[in-house]
């Protein structure tokens, strides 16, 4: 069933709330009288970033819950999937250990350049030892901190709500979360059947999406209820088809 306010639409309201916050700090400074010089540019300044960022989040996630509503859409769809709460936890469990792996060898990457520029510095600097350690170890402790949190989100939403998936052409929604790959500068990578030995098939796709560093990669795996195996061997393939093969994915 359908909620009322999908998430994407829930938190581009949440983001014109936040950009609302900046408008009000933009004017306050005159509102109450206050000098520029006396801390009222600052204020202004950091509010017109704040309601500014919240503008273009909105936005985005306004796109995202358009799209999201065309997923939806029956005459749209590929497939609808459901399944039992024994399956869900099969899936949930399985994703949590691969999503843990991923993140721990992705913070231990970060973890050695860091400690690795920091040995440059030190060494090219020659001094503030202290100050370049500390430095090193606040970037990965954050790096810890995104990992751990980032992965328990995900179990946490999975655990909290049975798992459902909407199948479409150019993007799907899985257990409330949008994966799109036609649209918003998104590229379709890679899509394939996966069966491995004495586990239950899945369908696994990669997309990326662009980023102020270029674009990011996101993986989505997908478990395939008893029984719908032939129909997605047939979505792989029109998928496939039609995204893979044309080079261009955007509207």
């Amino acid at each position: 069933m359908r909620a009322k306010i999908s998430p994407p639409k829930r938190m581009a309201f949440i983001w014109l709330g936040i950009a609302l916050f900046g408008v009000l700090i933009f004017f306050f400074p005159w509102l109450i009288g206050m000098d520029g010089f006396d801390g009222g540019f600052p204020l202004s300044i950091g509010g017109g970033l704040v309601s500014m960022t919240g503008v273009i989040a909105a936005v985005l996630y306004f796109r995202q819950a358009s799209y999201l509503d065309r997923i939806l859409k029956k005459e749209s769809r590929l497939a609808h999937w459901t399944y039992t709460p024994e399956e869900w936890k099969v899936y949930t469990e399985k994703e949590h250990q691969e999503d843990a792996a991923a993140k721990r060898g992705l913070f231990f990457m970060i973890a050695i350049i860091a400690v690795i520029v920091g040995l440059i510095m030190a060494v090219a600097i020659g001094e503030d030892f202290l100050i370049i350690a500390l430095i090193i170890l606040g970037i990965i402790a954050v790096a810890a901190l995104a990992a751990f949190f980032s992965t328990l989100s995900s179990y946490l939403n999975n655990k909290k709500h049975l798992g459902e998936v909407y199948i479409a052409l150019d993007g799907i929604y899985f257990n409330r979360q949008v994966h799109i790959w036609k649209g918003l500068g998104n590229v379709l990578e890679d899509i394939a059947y996966d069966k491995a030995e004495n586990e239950s098939p899945g369908i696994v796709l990669t997309y990326s999406a662009p980023s102020k560093d270029g674009r990011n990669s996101y993986t989505a795996r997908i478990p395939i209820p008893p029984g719908q195996e032939e129909a997605a061997k047939k979505i792989v393939a029109k998928i496939a088809a039609a995204h893979l093969q044309t080079g261009c994915n955007n509207f």
